[in-house]
This record gives C-alpha cells, sequence and structure tokens, in this order.
C-alpha cells in the first residue's frame, strides 16, 4: 500500500487522505511528501 501511495503522490495526487483514514501515519506522509502533516479543522 505504500508503494501504491508513493507513486499516487508522484502522480501529484493529495495524499492527506490516506493519513486520516490510517492507511499511512504522519511520518509516513512526512516521509514522502517531505512536510509535516497538518489535520483538517472540518
Amino acid at each position: 500500500m505504500l508503494s501504491f501511495i508513493k507513486m499516487m503522490y508522484q502522480f501529484g495526487c493529495p495524499i492527506e487522505g490516506y493519513v486520516s483514514t490510517g492507511a499511512i501515519t504522519p511520518d509516513q506522509y512526512k516521509q514522502i511528501t517531505g512536510n509535516d502533516y497538518v489535520a483538517s479543522k472540518s
């Protein structure tokens, strides 16, 4: 699953939803994007 999410990010897709659903951790999000994960306030 992680390799799929990395590929989606490389294609320009947003991947924040994968963190909110628990598919990846905030740490994995940072490893992929280089940015800290900030949870949506909505």
